[in-house]
Protein backbone atom coordinates (compact mmCIF):
# COMPACT_ATOMS: atom_id res chain seq x y z
CA UNK A 1 0.00 0.00 0.00
CA UNK A 2 1.17 3.07 -1.11
CA UNK A 3 2.61 5.41 2.22
CA UNK A 4 0.38 8.52 1.42
CA UNK A 5 -2.67 6.13 1.27
CA UNK A 6 -1.86 4.73 4.32
CA UNK A 7 -1.46 7.99 6.22
CA UNK A 8 -4.87 8.69 4.55
CA UNK A 9 -6.42 5.46 6.46
CA UNK A 10 -4.40 6.19 9.90
CA UNK A 11 -5.91 10.00 9.59
CA UNK A 12 -9.69 8.49 8.89
CA UNK A 13 -9.41 5.50 11.60
CA UNK A 14 -7.65 8.61 14.31
CA UNK A 15 -10.46 10.78 13.54
CA UNK A 16 -13.69 7.81 13.90
CA UNK A 17 -12.51 6.82 17.02
CA UNK A 18 -11.76 10.18 18.38
CA UNK A 19 -15.00 11.71 17.53
CA UNK A 20 -16.45 8.73 19.06
CA UNK A 21 -15.19 9.19 22.15
CA UNK A 22 -15.55 12.70 22.32
CA UNK A 23 -19.53 12.13 21.59
CA UNK A 24 -19.43 9.48 24.46
CA UNK A 25 -20.96 7.17 21.55
CA UNK A 26 -17.63 4.76 23.09
CA UNK A 27 -18.82 5.77 26.36
CA UNK A 28 -16.12 5.96 29.76
CA UNK A 29 -14.64 2.37 30.61
CA UNK A 30 -16.47 0.88 27.21
CA UNK A 31 -14.26 -2.16 26.02
CA UNK A 32 -13.40 -2.25 22.41
CA UNK A 33 -11.78 -4.68 20.25
CA UNK A 34 -9.34 -3.89 17.37
CA UNK A 35 -10.89 -6.79 15.03
CA UNK A 36 -15.19 -4.70 15.76
CA UNK A 37 -12.80 -0.88 14.93
CA UNK A 38 -11.60 -2.58 11.86
CA UNK A 39 -15.08 -4.09 10.77
CA UNK A 40 -16.80 -0.50 11.37
CA UNK A 41 -14.06 1.44 9.58
CA UNK A 42 -13.60 -1.57 6.52
CA UNK A 43 -9.83 -1.00 6.69
CA UNK A 44 -7.04 -3.24 7.35
CA UNK A 45 -5.32 -4.23 10.98
CA UNK A 46 -2.07 -1.30 10.57
CA UNK A 47 -4.08 1.90 10.11
CA UNK A 48 -6.40 1.17 13.00
CA UNK A 49 -3.30 0.01 15.23
CA UNK A 50 -1.79 3.30 14.68
CA UNK A 51 -4.79 5.57 14.93
CA UNK A 52 -5.27 3.28 18.75
CA UNK A 53 -1.60 4.24 19.45
CA UNK A 54 -1.86 7.55 18.96
CA UNK A 55 -5.22 7.77 20.82
CA UNK A 56 -3.63 5.47 23.85
CA UNK A 57 -0.79 8.74 23.59
CA UNK A 58 -3.46 10.77 24.26
CA UNK A 59 -5.06 9.34 27.42
CA UNK A 60 -8.28 8.61 25.38
CA UNK A 61 -7.95 4.94 25.13
CA UNK A 62 -5.90 2.29 27.33
CA UNK A 63 -4.69 -1.44 25.63
CA UNK A 64 -4.73 -4.08 27.68
CA UNK A 65 -2.67 -7.03 26.07
CA UNK A 66 -5.04 -10.09 25.41
CA UNK A 67 -8.17 -8.41 26.71
CA UNK A 68 -8.68 -5.58 24.32
CA UNK A 69 -8.95 -1.86 24.18
CA UNK A 70 -10.92 0.48 26.98
CA UNK A 71 -12.21 3.61 26.54
CA UNK A 72 -10.49 5.71 29.57
CA UNK A 73 -12.99 7.64 31.62
CA UNK A 74 -12.67 11.15 33.84
CA UNK A 75 -12.06 11.21 37.41
CA UNK A 76 -11.88 13.83 39.92
CA UNK A 77 -8.48 14.08 38.82
CA UNK A 78 -8.80 14.09 35.27
CA UNK A 79 -11.19 17.47 35.92
CA UNK A 80 -8.47 18.87 38.08
CA UNK A 81 -5.67 18.41 35.11
CA UNK A 82 -8.05 20.06 32.83
CA UNK A 83 -8.59 23.04 34.43
CA UNK A 84 -4.72 22.97 35.52
CA UNK A 85 -4.15 23.30 31.94
CA UNK A 86 -6.84 26.02 30.75
CA UNK A 87 -5.42 28.41 33.97
CA UNK A 88 -2.10 28.24 32.78
CA UNK A 89 -2.84 28.79 28.63
CA UNK A 90 -6.35 31.18 28.49
CA UNK A 91 -5.22 34.14 30.71
CA UNK A 92 -1.68 33.85 29.34
CA UNK A 93 -2.86 34.38 25.91
CA UNK A 94 -5.03 37.49 26.64
CA UNK A 95 -1.79 38.78 28.15
CA UNK A 96 0.45 37.83 25.89
CA UNK A 97 -1.37 37.35 22.33
CA UNK A 98 -4.06 39.77 22.66
CA UNK A 99 -2.62 42.05 19.51
CA UNK A 100 -3.88 38.95 17.31
CA UNK A 101 -7.38 38.79 18.91
CA UNK A 102 -9.86 40.34 16.55
CA UNK A 103 -11.80 43.07 18.12
CA UNK A 104 -14.84 42.92 15.63
CA UNK A 105 -15.60 39.27 16.68
CA UNK A 106 -14.96 40.01 20.15
CA UNK A 107 -17.69 42.85 19.63
CA UNK A 108 -20.02 40.50 18.40
CA UNK A 109 -19.35 37.77 21.47
CA UNK A 110 -19.99 40.63 23.77
CA UNK A 111 -23.40 41.65 22.08
CA UNK A 112 -24.32 37.84 21.91
CA UNK A 113 -23.42 37.33 25.56
CA UNK A 114 -25.27 40.11 26.82
CA UNK A 115 -28.64 39.48 24.75
CA UNK A 116 -28.26 35.45 25.21
CA UNK A 117 -31.60 33.99 26.75
CA UNK A 118 -31.60 31.11 28.76
CA UNK A 119 -31.47 28.00 26.93
CA UNK A 120 -34.90 25.79 27.47
CA UNK A 121 -34.55 23.17 25.24
CA UNK A 122 -31.70 21.04 23.83
CA UNK A 123 -31.56 22.77 20.72
CA UNK A 124 -31.13 26.33 22.35
CA UNK A 125 -28.47 24.20 25.11
CA UNK A 126 -26.59 23.13 22.02
CA UNK A 127 -26.20 26.86 20.59
CA UNK A 128 -24.68 27.83 24.10
CA UNK A 129 -22.12 25.27 24.12
CA UNK A 130 -21.55 26.18 20.45
CA UNK A 131 -21.22 29.97 21.73
CA UNK A 132 -19.26 28.84 24.55
CA UNK A 133 -16.39 26.56 22.31
CA UNK A 134 -16.27 29.57 19.54
CA UNK A 135 -15.34 32.58 22.11
CA UNK A 136 -12.84 30.25 23.69
CA UNK A 137 -11.38 29.20 20.34
CA UNK A 138 -10.99 32.65 19.38
CA UNK A 139 -9.07 33.42 22.23
CA UNK A 140 -6.57 30.22 21.78
CA UNK A 141 -6.35 31.33 17.88
CA UNK A 142 -4.33 34.33 18.56
CA UNK A 143 -2.02 32.02 20.53
CA UNK A 144 1.49 32.11 18.14
CA UNK A 145 3.38 28.96 20.10
CA UNK A 146 2.82 25.64 18.39
CA UNK A 147 3.91 23.94 21.08
CA UNK A 148 1.04 25.68 23.72
CA UNK A 149 -1.05 24.87 20.50
CA UNK A 150 -1.09 21.47 20.78
CA UNK A 151 -1.36 21.17 24.65
CA UNK A 152 -4.52 23.09 23.87
CA UNK A 153 -5.56 20.53 21.48
CA UNK A 154 -4.94 17.79 23.21
CA UNK A 155 -7.62 18.69 26.33
CA UNK A 156 -10.42 19.44 24.19
CA UNK A 157 -11.36 15.91 23.83
CA UNK A 158 -11.42 15.85 27.30
CA UNK A 159 -13.27 18.70 28.00
CA UNK A 160 -15.89 17.98 25.53
CA UNK A 161 -16.55 14.47 27.13
CA UNK A 162 -16.50 15.98 30.32
CA UNK A 163 -19.62 18.15 29.59
CA UNK A 164 -21.12 15.44 28.45
CA UNK A 165 -20.96 13.32 31.16
CA UNK A 166 -21.34 16.12 33.39
CA UNK A 167 -24.72 15.90 31.95
CA UNK A 168 -26.94 19.41 31.05
CA UNK A 169 -25.74 22.54 32.77
CA UNK A 170 -28.24 24.04 35.10
CA UNK A 171 -29.43 27.16 34.27
CA UNK A 172 -27.91 29.76 37.03
CA UNK A 173 -24.48 28.34 35.77
CA UNK A 174 -25.88 29.38 32.27
CA UNK A 175 -26.28 32.61 32.95
CA UNK A 176 -23.75 33.27 35.31
CA UNK A 177 -21.16 31.96 32.12
CA UNK A 178 -22.69 34.48 30.42
CA UNK A 179 -22.38 37.02 32.57
CA UNK A 180 -18.29 35.93 33.45
CA UNK A 181 -18.03 35.84 29.19
CA UNK A 182 -19.38 39.07 28.96
CA UNK A 183 -16.72 40.66 31.85
CA UNK A 184 -14.09 39.19 29.85
CA UNK A 185 -15.09 40.57 26.32
CA UNK A 186 -15.56 43.64 27.21
CA UNK A 187 -12.71 44.14 29.01
CA UNK A 188 -10.88 42.89 25.53
CA UNK A 189 -13.25 45.56 23.74
CA UNK A 190 -11.48 48.53 25.94
CA UNK A 191 -7.99 47.16 26.10
CA UNK A 192 -7.86 45.78 29.62
CA UNK A 193 -6.10 42.94 29.03
CA UNK A 194 -4.69 42.39 32.53
CA UNK A 195 -8.60 42.68 33.51
CA UNK A 196 -9.38 40.37 31.22
CA UNK A 197 -7.50 37.64 32.54
CA UNK A 198 -8.12 37.91 35.96
CA UNK A 199 -11.90 37.60 34.43
CA UNK A 200 -11.08 34.78 32.60
CA UNK A 201 -9.06 32.97 35.87
CA UNK A 202 -11.91 33.47 37.81
CA UNK A 203 -14.52 32.20 35.09
CA UNK A 204 -12.31 29.18 34.87
CA UNK A 205 -12.25 28.48 38.73
CA UNK A 206 -15.98 28.51 38.64
CA UNK A 207 -16.34 26.43 35.38
CA UNK A 208 -14.32 23.77 37.03
CA UNK A 209 -16.48 24.08 40.45
CA UNK A 210 -19.29 23.88 38.75
CA UNK A 211 -18.12 20.49 36.63
CA UNK A 212 -16.33 18.67 40.27
CA UNK A 213 -19.93 19.54 42.11
CA UNK A 214 -22.22 17.77 38.96
CA UNK A 215 -19.58 14.82 38.48
CA UNK A 216 -19.60 14.34 42.62
CA UNK A 217 -23.34 14.92 42.56
CA UNK A 218 -23.57 12.18 39.76
CA UNK A 219 -21.35 9.70 41.98
CA UNK A 220 -23.50 9.66 44.50
CA UNK A 221 -26.55 8.96 42.39
CA UNK A 222 -24.90 6.01 41.05
CA UNK A 223 -23.89 4.97 44.39
CA UNK A 224 -27.10 5.11 46.02
CA UNK A 225 -28.94 3.56 42.69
Amino acid sequence: MPKEQENSLQSQAYQYIRQKIATCEYAPNQMLSESQLRDELGISRTPVREAVSRLVQEGLLTVFPKRGIVVSGISIGDVHKIFEVRSLLEPYTLRTYHNNISLEEMKEFSDSFHNHALPCEDTCLQDFYQLDDAFHALIMRSLENDYLQELSARIQTQNFRLRILSGKTIDSRIRDTMIEHAQIADACLNGEWEQAATAMEIHLIHSRNSALSMLLKQSSIAGIL
